[in-house]
C-alpha cells in the first residue's frame, strides 16, 4: 500500500505557524514550502453551505455569538476571518499552493459526514494522489472514503488521550496506507512492525529538536512540526 505514497519528511502542521501565524492561511502555507516543508497539513471543516475551508476551531463569533462553524455559510466565515491579520484559506487554496510548489498534502478533515465533499474535491483539484494522504474523522469515514475512492491514500490517526493500547493485535489489523500519530505512542519495534507491513509512519506534533532527532533516528517517514524550518536545519 504504501508504494501509493511518496515518502515525505518536513511536513508543515498547518503551514509554519510559528515563523508565520496563524497557521491554516495562504502566507502560512507558503512560509513553509519556502522553508523547505515538503508536505503541508492542514485541518478542513465544511461551511453550512459545503465549501471546505482550513480552520482547526470547530467555534467561531459570528455577529457577537460563538456559532458552530458547520452552522455558517462561506460568506460568513469568509468576512469573519478577513478581519484577522491573515484570513484563513480554503481546501482550494491548499491544493493550489501545493500543487504549484510541487509539494504533498496532508488532508486532516475534522468532521464525520463530510467524505463526500471531501473526495470530490480530490477528484476535482486533479492533485496528483501519490502526493496526497487523507487523515482524521474516525475509522468510519476512513472506510466511507475508501469505498468512495479506493485509490483515496489514507492515513490512520491517534493521539496519546484516546489511543487504544498499541499490542501486536492492533498493528495486526491495521488497513491502512499510513498512520499519523502522536510522536510518544512510537517505538522502533512499532515503527519497525509498521514498515514490515508496508505502513508509512508520520508523527505529530514535534517542535523540539530532541524529539525531532529521536523520531528521524526512529525511521519515520514524516515529521509534521510547527516549525519545519528548524527540522530543516538538523
Amino acid at each position: 500500500m504504501a508504494s501509493r505514497i511518496r515518502p515525505f519528511f518536513i511536513v508543515g502542521h498547518r503551514g509554519a505557524p510559528q515563523l508565520m501565524p496563524p497557521g491554516n492561511t495562504v502566507a502560512s502555507l507558503h512560509k513553509a514550502v519556502e522553508v523547505g516543508a515538503q508536505m503541508l497539513e492542514v485541518d478542513v471543516r465544511r461551511t453550512r453551505d459545503d465549501v471546505l475551508v482550513l480552520d482547526h476551531e470547530a467555534v467561531r463569533w459570528v455577529a457577537g455569538q460563538e456559532t458552530p462553524l458547520s452552522a455558517q455559510s462561506y460568506a460568513q466565515w469568509r468576512d469573519y476571518t478577513a478581519e484577522t491579520d491573515a484570513p484563513l484559506a480554503t481546501l482550494d487554496d491548499a491544493f493550489l499552493i501545493a500543487s504549484e510548489a510541487g509539494v504533498g498534502l496532508m488532508l486532516d478533515f475534522k468532521e464525520p459526514g463530510t467524505e463526500n465533499l471531501v473526495a470530490r474535491a480530490i477528484r476535482r483539484s486533479g492533485f496528483p494522489l501519490d502526493r496526497l494522504l487523507v487523515a482524521g474523522a474516525g475509522e468510519a469515514s476512513r472506510r466511507t472514503l475508501r469505498g468512495l475512492d479506493p485509490r483515496i491514500p489514507l492515513s490512520l490517526s491517534l493521539d496519546v488521550e484516546t489511543a487504544p493500547p498499541i499490542d501486536a493485535r492492533l498493528l495486526a489489523a491495521l488497513d491502512t496506507d499510513a498512520v499519523t500519530w502522536h510522536y510518544r505512542l512510537l517505538t522502533p519495534a512499532v515503527v519497525k512492525v509498521l514498515h514490515l507491513r508496508g505502513i508509512l509512519v508520520y508523527v505529530w506534533t514535534v517542535d523540539l529538536t530532541d524529539d525531532m532527532r529521536r523520531m528521524r533516528d526512529m525511521g519515520v517517514d514524516g515529521i509534521i512540526t510547527n516549525s519545519p524550518d528548524l527540522l530543516r536545519s538538523l
